[in-house]
């Protein structure tokens, strides 16, 4: 296994059961891709669902069950495409990026666990060094 699958690995593992303790995760039906979708919608919205699937590598079913749950909790909102009456744009609620928010603070504190045998320069190496490598697939 590379360095980077065990690093992915162990951060997921650290998410998850950090979110797992969570009473509001459960509440919201969080599973693993409604983090990566809330940032793609937050950074990129208005955005169609099928660009979102697209983005974070999820079958376009299983997007439309994720945005059904996110929408029915009042996080997302789903409405028809000016330009395109066929396609759905999709925008965060209030209540979506404060979901965010706290879906990042859950995974700034696995990050720092995962992240706890480096140094604070060998951190900044790592965070830029991922920065360069990612630059051509960012979010922002």
């Amino acid at each position: 296994m590379t360095s980077m699958a065990k690093l992915t690995g162990l951060f997921r593992r650290e998410f998850a059961r950090r979110l797992a303790a969570e009473d509001w995760a459960y509440t919201v039906g969080s599973r693993p891709p409604m983090y990566g979708t809330l940032q793609v919608i937050a950074s990129k919205g208005p955005i169609s669902q099928r660009e979102v699937a697209d983005i974070i590598l999820l079958h376009p079913s299983e997007m439309v069950s994720m945005i059904d749950g996110l929408e029915a909790h009042g996080m997302v909102r789903r409405e028809r495409d000016p330009h395109d009456r066929r396609r759905y744009q999709l925008t965060l609620t209030g209540a979506g990026l404060e979901l965010l928010g706290r879906f990042d603070v859950v995974a700034r504190a696995a990050e720092d666990t995962v992240l706890a045998p480096l140094t604070a320069p060998e951190r900044a190496t790592l965070a830029r060094l991922s920065a360069k490598a990612t630059a051509q697939i960012s979010l922002s």
